[in-house]
């Protein structure tokens, strides 16, 4: 279910206007993302056209269409996690909520601290891969055809991933705190 920082609302003043400004930059990170996506479309265009019609294709287009993928998926994912939009089966937290509200949402923000844990590791991991990168000024493709360096597509990850982990804990306070604030429903007597 799709959800906005509106849905996501806890009452708390302070809270919400952070859930709401973070939702910002993750939505400004994503249509950074979608314009990635379209120079991808025109330059895998633009190369088709040249090699089709010139015999001359562009230097370089697999290796910053590569790069570029994985900078995408890292600018996008934070704001699809905070949004509800990121696929995940929820068949039993969908069950155990409509049998024991409070218990479901406090097993989905359990869930979502593990998730900010896991990728907590992986920006652990990856941030001396990018500082050796930058330190090397290591590069991609081939020599005498077309080179770039690779620590700004680090630097996208570690950004998007960093971004990642602080979605999957304001999303799960934000469904800690609604469950907490959910009262069980009165039986009539």
């Amino acid at each position: 279910m799709s959800q906005t920082p509106e849905d996501q609302a806890t009452g708390l003043r302070s809270f919400d206007a952070l859930f709401r400004f973070f939702d910002r930059i993750t939505a400004t990170m994503s249509v950074i993302g979608t314009a990635a996506i379209l120079f991808i479309m025109v330059l895998i265009t633009a190369d088709v056209v040249g090699r089709f019609f010139f015999g001359r294709p562009i230097a370089g287009v697999p290796e910053i269409v590569s790069m570029l993928i994985l900078s995408i998926v890292f600018l996008q994912i934070a704001n699809t996690l905070l949004r509800g939009k990121l696929t995940r089966a929820d068949g039993l937290l969908t069950l155990l909520r409509s049998r024991a509200p409070k218990l479901g949402g406090v097993l989905d923000a359990v869930m979502h601290f593990i998730g900010a844990g896991l990728v907590g590791v992986l920006v652990y991991a990856f941030y001396p891969l990018f500082v050796r990168s930058y330190g090397r000024n290591e590069m991609i493709g081939t020599v005498g055809q077309f080179l770039a360096p690779i620590w700004p597509t680090y630097l996208v990850v570690l950004i998007g991933a960093s971004a990642l982990m602080l979605a999957f804990v304001l999303r799960g306070l934000a469904i800690l705190l609604a469950a907490l604030r959910t009262h069980a429903p009165e039986t009539p007597r």
